[in-house]
């Protein structure tokens, strides 16, 4: 007797979503895939505008990479029904935009998070942020979607810079954006699934880091803590290690390309949609269950 596998379904990023990283983010959600067809479930992979034209209702499992307002407010339309099972879910997927991202993050006692101000660009540049000191500059971040491209996150010494930067911005009708200040220390790379299922970092830069310490647990622990407050099970993003083994995460993001880590994280990933899917499944059962 044959078994109906599971279906599951790739979504793409959108191209103006993958700024220099179309091929990893395809990259990663290929192998997640491949990982999926050895565990038993059958895949299929779309590219968002395939997407928009098929039933969703025909998977058992959807990752959507793609975070165009739009398609997510359609799968959040599926979300909480007797549909498919999503990961990540839309609104966790809309809370790394980051208007939403600052508030769930500064309001939770886990992470470690900048200050921050959100202001709408129409309004000019106004005074600086009488909220926080900033002795080493700004960091304007558009507050939708991350980086699309080199200058949606801009470090400024000068209030004086920030005039041309909200022009920029409005140019391309972004209309909020996030003040942070600059925090000095060393930048890191975190991946992680579950949360608490697996993590893994690297230094962004390795020829720049000066090697401050910290602990591995925490960051891991304070990354987790992050993705859990946003709502993410496949998460990657930013951290600044400071003098003092002070960890700040600075930035949270939906199905990461895990460029570096792929061949790691890609097992993980399935692991954790099978038994996600398949809860009352062994891993052996799950690998059989299509079979005759």
């Amino acid at each position: 007797m044959t078994s109906t596998p599971y279906c599951a379904l790739g979504v793409l990023r959108e191209l103006t979503n993958s700024p220099n990283r179309e091929t990893d983010d395809a990259l990663i959600l290929s192998a997640v895939m491949s990982e999926l067809e050895r565990l038993g479930v059958k895949t299929d992979l779309l590219t968002p505008e395939e997407f928009d034209a098929c039933d969703p209702a025909a998977w058992d499992l959807i990752l959507p990479m793609c975070e165009s307002y739009p398609r997510l407010r359609r799968l959040e339309g599926l979300d909480g029904l007797r549909g498919p099972m999503l990961v990540n879910r839309p609104g966790a997927v809309l809370n790394c935009y980051r208007t939403r991202m600052v508030p769930l993050l500064s309001r939770d006692a886990r992470v470690v998070f900048p200050a921050s101000v959100i202001r709408s660009v129409e309004d000019g540049p106004g005074a600086p942020p009488e909220e926080f000191p900033a002795p080493d500059g700004w960091w304007i971040k558009r507050g939708d979607v991350h980086n699309t491209c080199s200058h949606d996150v801009v470090r400024i010494r000068r209030w004086s810079e920030v005039g041309p930067v909200l022009s920029e911005f409005q140019s391309r009708e972004i209309t909020h954006v996030v003040i942070q200040p600059h925090i000095d220390g060393d930048l890191i790379k975190f991946y992680g699934v579950g949360p608490g299922r697996w993590s893994t970092w690297f230094y962004h830069d390795p020829g720049q880091i000066r090697g401050l310490p910290f602990e591995t647990d925490e960051l891991a622990s304070m990354a987790g803590a992050a993705a859990e407050a946003m709502g993410l099970e496949v998460f990657g993003g930013d951290a600044i290690v400071s003098a003092g083994r002070r960890i700040t995460v600075i930035d949270i993001n939906s199905w990461p390309s895990f460029a570096k880590v792929r061949g790691g994280a890609a097992p993980q990933i399935a692991r954790h949609l099978c038994a996600r899917l398949m809860p009352s499944q062994s891993p052996v059962e799950r690998a059989g269950r299509h079979a005759t």
